[in-house]
């Protein structure tokens, strides 16, 4: 196990599991000895690893989600004594009597009222092998896999049998499947290569400064975005805080093509729950419900209850994950096209300097040779 791994693989891959098994980790991210499974264990393992090699002629995204499984199953067993150790009898019907499912489409156990994802984690596997493995033949399609996890609810019953030290060797095992398996971007790459500039502004750029309105990145950013997204429109927008109505628009960001509506965009950096679901989009489900305009609402994320509300007025909503997840398709020109839209929106529609440079010293780090950092000032 390993042998066959560059410098490079080793240590991307132990710095992914080190965030699910730190007890294992020393500060240099080095595999801990870890105590000898048994051999009844070391069966169970290579039966669970056995069945993902079986199920990845046919799907590739089984690897992905037996990762899933056995990661979740940790970070409950670092709070809950039932996963203490090996357990071979427990099951499906077991599992569900400890942890209630909190998603309709994906895998969302609750224990003791936190929630542990695979989505969340899935995420996290497609950045592992698509960018630091380059393995770019990995499935980048995680709604579509995780949504099909009950297909392989016998890998989450042995994920969850194993003990901690199981969990680890049989994630080495099954990462070392999809490097053999999976071949490595080979052919001849950009230097230095393309960056993800909108992407990184999405995941890591602060969103709140005290200098700058309540809301005003998400709403740049989200200006970016429709405005790339919907290139054949015409947009209309104004300043934070400028009410829609006063401004004869309907949602924040309005587009037309000619002088017709087609597409209407509300922004809302917050969670969207059962709560204020109404309070924040009530015009624009009603919007939707009167009109055959499109109706979008941009937020960091919704419940699934929410989401039913909206989705029956006809408002489709678009969070932080989904953003995410569709940066995978864009290209670096497309990328940076909605980066100079948010730079637009800041410098010519809230009309904020400051702003402005915030943002392109933030860009400076992430995408050095970009060209709106002609107009970045040091001061």
């Amino acid at each position: 196990m390993n042998g066959n791994r560059t410098e490079a693989e080793s240590e991307a891959i132990s710095t992914f599991l080190a965030e699910y098994f730190p007890r294992h980790f020393d500060d240099a991210q080095e595999t801990l000895d870890v105590t000898a499974t048994t051999s009844d264990e070391e069966d169970e393992i290579e039966a669970f690893v056995n069945e993902v090699e079986s199920e990845f002629s046919s799907s590739k995204g089984v690897l992905g989600v037996a990762l899933d499984f056995l990661m979740v199953a940790e970070q409950i067993s670092d709070v809950d004594d039932n996963l203490d150790g090996y357990q071979p009898r427990i099951d499906r019907e077991q599992l569900f009597e400890w942890y209630e499912n909190d998603a309709k489409t994906s895998l969302t156990l609750v224990y003791q009222g936190k929630k542990y994802s695979i989505r969340s984690v899935h995420n996290d596997v497609i950045d592992l092998f698509r960018s630091d493995l380059l393995r770019t033949n990995f499935p980048s399609s995680p709604g579509h896999h995780t949504g099909e996890w009950e297909r392989y609810d016998y890998l989450l019953e042995r994920s969850f049998r194993l003990s901690s030290d199981g969990r680890l060797e049989a994630a080495q095992r099954l990462f070392d499947l999809g490097l053999e398996r999976l071949a490595a971007r080979s052919f001849d790459t950009r230097e230095p290569p393309f960056r993800d500039p909108f992407e990184e502004v999405i995941k890591r750029y602060k969103r709140s400064h005290p200098d700058e309105e309540g809301g005003l990145t998400y709403q740049a950013l989200s200006y970016g975005y429709i405005r790339t997204k919907w290139s054949h429109l015409s947009f209309r927008a104004s300043k934070v805080r400028t009410g829609s109505s006063r401004q004869h628009r309907h949602g924040d960001i309005d587009g037309y093509y000619g002088p017709d509506l087609m597409i209407s965009v509300e922004v809302k950096d917050k969670h969207i729950d059962s709560s204020n679901v109404n309070s924040e989009f009530e015009a624009m489900m009603d919007l939707a419900e009167r009109t055959d305009v499109v109706v979008i609402g941009i937020c960091q994320s919704v419940s699934s209850d929410a989401a039913e509300v909206l989705a029956d007025s006809g408002v489709e909503i678009i969070t932080d994950d989904d953003l995410v997840e569709e940066m995978a398709l864009w290209d670096y020109h497309k990328q940076n096209r909605a980066l100079q839209g948010m730079v637009h929106f800041l410098s010519s529609i809230e009309e904020d300097p400051a702003a402005v440079q915030r943002l392109l010293q933030f860009v400076q780090d992430v995408d050095p040779e970009n060209t709106a950092l002609a107009h970045h000032s040091e001061s």
